[in-house]
């Protein structure tokens, strides 16, 4: 895989991070099914070509994991971790991907395989994990964005301090240039829905429900089902209404 510098973002210490109830081992390090998010996500990589990523951490409960480890300076949000990985892009895009996230093989495939400056992740509700909100999971930029993606994330720092907003959204709509304070607006050049088992772990409770929409069992089809038809008669009244159609967290 070349042209193409990865980074996989672990260095964290905000809101999500202080949802989790078990400080001493790090959300990264759950087992999903006999393996942990990260060594997941490191295995995917190296299948599809990519051998020792960058592991943006600040933490050594990660050593001995196939990633190159380099602390941020700064780490206070997912954009300062990025911008400061900005010195480790070579040449060609830069592939971000999130460090807490269960990543399908499709939607992984999907990931490796997209051209071009693209956020991929969900903008509303999930019918297969049941989450209430929309998630990202990884975000491409393209070369020759390099400089507007090193503004906007400049921006959404500066954002982040005057309303301690952080979350990944603002600089999708950043880049997507989509009014910063429409939380619910979206287009479809930039965004690349995923819709499966895909998702990131920001509660222990969540876990089984991961591993449910892995394996799916009946009970588990069941809920499946109302939620997405729930999910079809919300699309359908919001389109009747004119409503842009998603949310995030």
């Amino acid at each position: 895989m070349q042209d193409l510098t990865v980074v996989i973002l672990a260095a964290e210490c905000g809101q999500k991070c202080e949802r989790w109830e078990f400080a001493e081992m790090p959300k990264q390090l759950v087992e999903v099914r006999g393996e942990t998010l990260l060594g997941r996500t490191l295995r995917l990589l190296r299948e599809g070509g990519s051998e020792f990523p960058w592991l943006i951490t600040r933490s050594d409960a990660f050593l001995g994991f196939p990633a190159i480890g380099w602390c941020p300076l700064h780490s206070d949000t997912k954009a300062h971790s990025l911008l400061a990985a900005f010195s480790l892009w070579q040449s060609g895009d830069l592939l971000v991907l999130y460090s807490d996230v269960y990543f399908s093989e499709p939607a992984f495939e999907a990931i490796l395989g997209g051209t071009g400056t693209r956020f991929y992740g969900r903008a509303g509700r999930s019918a297969f994990t049941l989450k209430n909100y929309g998630e990202l999971f990884a975000i491409r930029i393209a070369d020759k964005d390099r400089l507007r993606a090193q503004q906007m994330l400049e921006t959404l720092i500066s954002h982040h301090e005057l309303t301690g907003n952080q979350s990944f959204w603002c600089f999708y709509r950043l880049m997507a240039g989509l009014p910063l304070a429409d939380s619910n607006a979206t287009e479809h050049k930039y965004l690349v829905r995923l819709h499966d088992e895909t998702d990131d772990v920001d509660f222990v409770s969540e876990v089984s429900k991961l591993v449910e929409a892995i394996e799916k069992p009946l009970r588990w089809r069941a809920r499946y089902l109302a939620r997405r038809l729930s999910l079809l008669n919300k699309l359908r009244r919001e389109r009747w209404r004119g409503v842009p159609q998603s949310r995030e967290e």
